[in-house]
């Protein structure tokens, strides 16, 4: 039997500005000023040959139907934005192809577009998504309105496409930890960086590899043990999932696809198409490398 063994993009779809504690964490990255980060999804292959090949999409970016009318501080604040059909050809995939999506959570700029990856089965932590819920029928807190710090991050019409998604039977609610495709697992971060984050394990040849979502949203929160600014959950259970991740990858933190750093560029194989930069983080046995040169 041939072993497990994945192929790794990380791909940017649109960026936006936001204060250094915002990622940094406050007070360590208070008062540096403003640093332009992208919005990423990943596309993690099987290696050529394998029987049963996949391709997995973990994120999915804003929704096309969303973005103009997203609720709270979503709206006109990003700027090179392209759309999952654009994103996935720089690398000769169509959305189409994509079989599984795995949504780390579920905020606007991480869980759009499940429309758009028809053929895919959708995975996301059951807590995850019946928070929001709680949330927006009033079981949380009573005034949440546009404009507050709980829908700071939200969209409502994702959430309408994610429930059309479970009613045609397309969507797994996660309960924990769980192996979702041969060498892939989805690892609950409860309580964390949202109700029910998840970060994701791939299993590679070379590796360990993980996809932190915004468990991690820069190097610097995981290298320094310092969680992020913005957090909608408990920054003790983030410094937790930092250690998991630590103890998954030993000092080969490059191996952590962090949430919305340029580093990941920096720090991989890279080129720019369009109007935003494409990482080749991992290439599978027998894999092409898609950089142009």
């Amino acid at each position: 039997m041939a072993a497990i063994d994945y192929s790794i993009w990380v791909l940017g779809y649109a960026r936006t500005k936001v204060s250094g504690d915002f990622m940094g964490g406050s007070p360590v990255a208070s008062n540096t000023g403003l640093f332009e980060i992208p919005m990423l999804y990943s596309l993690v292959v099987s290696a050529p040959g394998t029987s049963d090949r996949r391709v997995i999409a973990i994120d999915t970016g804003f929704g096309v139907s969303g973005f103009s009318s997203a609720e709270g501080t979503l709206s006109d604040t990003f700027t090179h934005i392209e759309w999952p059909d654009v994103v996935l050809d720089k690398i000769r995939f169509k959305p189409e192809e994509v079989d599984t999506v795995i949504l780390t959570h579920m905020h606007a700029d991480h869980c759009g577009n499940v429309v758009s990856f028809p053929n895919a089965r959708v995975y996301v932590q059951r807590t995850e998504y019946e928070g929001w819920k709680k949330v927006r029928a009033g079981e949380v807190i009573e005034a949440a309105g546009p404009g507050s710090w709980a829908l700071s991050s939200i969209n409502w019409s994702n959430f309408d496409e994610f429930d059309q998604a479970i009613k045609a039977g397309r969507v797994t609610l996660l309960d924990g930890d769980q192996v979702v495709a041969p060498g892939i697992t989805c690892r609950l971060a409860s309580q964390s960086h949202t109700f029910g984050s998840q970060w994701v394990e791939i299993e590679t040849a070379g590796g360990p590899h993980i996809v932190a979502g915004d468990c991690v949203y820069w190097y610097v929160n995981i290298e320094k043990m310092w969680p992020a600014g913005y957090i909608q959950g408990n920054p003790w259970n983030v410094l937790q999932e930092f250690e998991k991740m630590k103890r998954l990858v030993g000092d080969k933190l490059p191996r952590i696809v962090p949430g919305h750093d340029m580093e990941v560029f920096t720090r991989n194989l890279n080129w720019t198409s369009g109007l935003n930069p494409v990482a080749e983080v991992y290439l599978a046995a027998g894999e092409i490398s898609r950089h142009p040169a």
